[in-house]
């Protein structure tokens, strides 16, 4: 298993890549990972456009891979979808501009989808991510909501769920009735 490498699709749409002098062709569905060989990913960064590829969408899980290939990375080159959650309900502002400056272009995708999904609450945040990414937070949660409206134009309530809010000790309940146990003599 040493001579194989994960990488991870972290964009929002499918990647597609093909090495054709060693007959390979991949598809990875967003947030899909696999394992190949080693020797796939260097051939992959001698085709046209796959060193972006690399840079930019794929999150290759080997440092050895990554420097043999000069692959200049910042801290949130390795950011996963946790790590976006995380950052987008947690992050401080800093960490969240930080990520919008130096973020691949997959780790952006990411940060677009999740704050819509999540969302974003973070009114400064989502400032920042519609300055630095033109991305509005607020009209993508906007049509999220008339996507999921029926089309005949009445909205559909999410069914609320009963919580108890007192709970009671349960005792041993009983209907009156005497229970006779018999006894072996």
């Amino acid at each position: 298993m040493a001579d194989y490498v994960t990488v991870e699709n972290r964009s929002a749409g499918k990647i597609v890549y093909q090495i054709p002098d060693r007959h390979i062709r991949r598809e990875l569905a967003p947030r899909q990972t696999l394992r190949v060989p080693k020797e796939e990913i260097e051939a992959l960064a001698y085709t046209a456009g796959g060193l972006d590829l690399i840079r930019n969408h794929l999150l290759v899980k080997d440092e050895q891979v990554l420097d043999e290939l000069n692959i200049h990375r910042e801290p949130e080159y390795y950011m996963n979808a946790d790590n976006v959650a995380a950052l987008i309900k947690t992050g401080s502002m800093d960490e969240f501009l930080d990520a919008l400056d130096f973020a691949p272009e997959g780790v952006i995708d990411m940060i677009k989808d999740l704050s819509v999904q999540i969302p974003l609450n973070d009114f400064s945040k989502r400032q920042a991510l519609k300055a630095k990414t033109g991305f509005d937070v607020d009209a993508a949660i906007a049509h999220d909501v008339e996507n999921r409206t029926p089309e005949d134009g009445e909205a559909v309530a999410p069914k609320e769920q009963k919580v108890r809010r007192v709970q009671k000790t349960a005792g041993r309940r009983t209907s009156g009735a005497k229970v006779i146990k018999k006894t072996a003599e």
